[in-house]
């Protein structure tokens, strides 16, 4: 039999929670940077000065700087993603309603902390592996938009299952698209491109979702989070 290698415990803490702990303040450091100095200012070196630790704890955690850009990347879609969630798990929301709600979730969240919300929308810039985990974040929200549009649709034993196909298809098509268009808003609201108020940001992205659902905006007084 195997014995599990010993893990010691430093001044309470174990060793698995310190890498933990390690790890999140490099994330948290490359963020304050990042909104102290841009892209331009993140090095590993200069991290680790922020997070008050040395370069051997930055290779215990990430490979590269690309790795904990991504990571970083990551933390942040993964809480706008639980956001949105959250909205769309409350049952019996109008599909309008729970739109424009989600959106305003997703928004608290990047405008909590300006830093975010500008990181996610430069980060497409840099390119490098950020690329593909910002494709699986996009797929990951329209699967959430494509469960809220499949109740839409009627039961499968009321129609043929060609229609039925077609339904489920129309639905992905259209969580994609809305995804799409709702993110290219965002992403062009928060980086000055357009220029809007928060209120006018929340009408403009719900109704571009609606309509590529194939309804029609409610009124603005209606539709408040």
């Amino acid at each position: 039999m195997t014995t599990p290698p010993l893990i010691r415990p430093y001044r309470g803490t174990p060793a698995q929670d310190r890498v933990t702990q390690r790890r999140t303040a490099l994330l948290d450091a490359a963020l304050t940077v990042f909104e102290a100095e841009g892209f331009t200012g993140l090095s590993a070196r200069r991290i680790c000065e922020e997070a008050g630790l040395t370069r051997r704890y930055f290779y215990e955690s990430f490979e590269d700087l690309d790795a904990l850009l991504g990571a970083l990347f990551e933390r942040v879609t993964q809480e706008v993603r639980a956001a949105v969630l959250a909205v769309a798990s409350e049952p019996g929301l109008p599909l309008a309603r729970t739109t424009r709600t989600a959106v305003s979730r997703g928004l608290d969240v990047l405008l909590a902390s300006p830093a975010k919300g500008r990181f996610l929308a430069g980060i497409q810039a840099v390119g490098g592996p950020v690329a593909e985990r910002r494709a699986k974040a996009v797929e990951e929200l329209a699967a959430i938009v494509e469960q809220q549009l499949t109740p839409q649709a009627p039961a499968p034993h009321t129609e043929k299952s060609g229609e039925a196909a077609a339904r489920a298809r129309q639905a992905k098509a259209a969580a994609m698209a809305a995804v799409g268009a709702v993110l290219r808003l965002i992403d062009s609201w928060l980086t000055g491109e357009l220029e809007a108020t928060r209120d006018e940001l929340l009408t403009w992205t719900s109704g571009a979702a609606l309509a590529i659902f194939g309804m029609a905006p409610p009124p603005d007084e209606d539709n408040r989070p």
